[in-house]
């Protein structure tokens, strides 16, 4: 019979203070953060290599295509976090080097707390310019793993994508979106 040990300042009766070597085997192989972490950053450095011409990271790429997309509206930071699925302090990050580089502006909203997501003239064009390079990165992923295992593999990320969105707890923020309007984005950018 195990020990009691301390979980997040709680005793659990009879948890064992450590998984086996096995167990933490098992976990990495069958762990869906780890395995999808792992495999959004080696996917991440094939893109970022590609994107390497027009002095972008991926991330950066995705935010600026994000903002194409919502760019006919008044996009607000929360509101692009939302859709990235991005915590906002490392979307604001993201933004700050975007701004820094004079690809987009930070605009006041309504509330005090609100910033507007805007592209300037060279943000605009810039997701003109990467797109072939994003077609030739895609490209090279889906021939790695074979056209219709790529396409299969993509269809599974949207359903866990969203299946893992229903699973996540309500946040208190004041401006955060609902659940429901948070699943429609989530949907629309999948």
């Amino acid at each position: 019979m195990g020990k009691d040990v301390a979980v997040r300042g709680r005793s659990v009766a009879g948890a064992r203070p450590e998984p086996s070597v096995e167990e933490c085997l098992a976990m990495g192989m069958t762990c869906a953060c780890y395995n999808l972490r792992r495999t959004s950053r080696a996917v991440t450095q094939v893109f970022d290599a590609y994107f390497e011409p027009i002095g972008l990271k991926a991330t950066q790429f995705t935010v600026l295509a994000a903002l194409s997309y919502e760019n006919k509206g008044r996009p607000t930071v929360t509101h692009l976090a939302s859709a990235l699925v991005l915590e906002q302090s490392s979307l604001s990050r993201n933004l700050a080097v975007l701004e820094r580089q004079g690809l987009l502006v930070l605009e006041p909203g309504d509330d005090k707390r609100e910033r507007i997501v805007q592209l300037t003239r060279a943000g605009r064009a810039l997701p003109a310019r990467g797109y072939p390079l994003w077609k030739q990165a895609q490209a090279a992923v889906a021939g790695a793993v074979g056209p219709s295992d790529f396409d299969l593999q993509l269809r599974s990320l949207r359903r866990m994508a969203r299946a893992a969105l229903a699973q996540r707890p309500e946040r208190r923020e004041p401006h955060e979106t609902s659940r429901k309007s948070r699943s429609k984005t989530v949907a629309r950018a999948t």
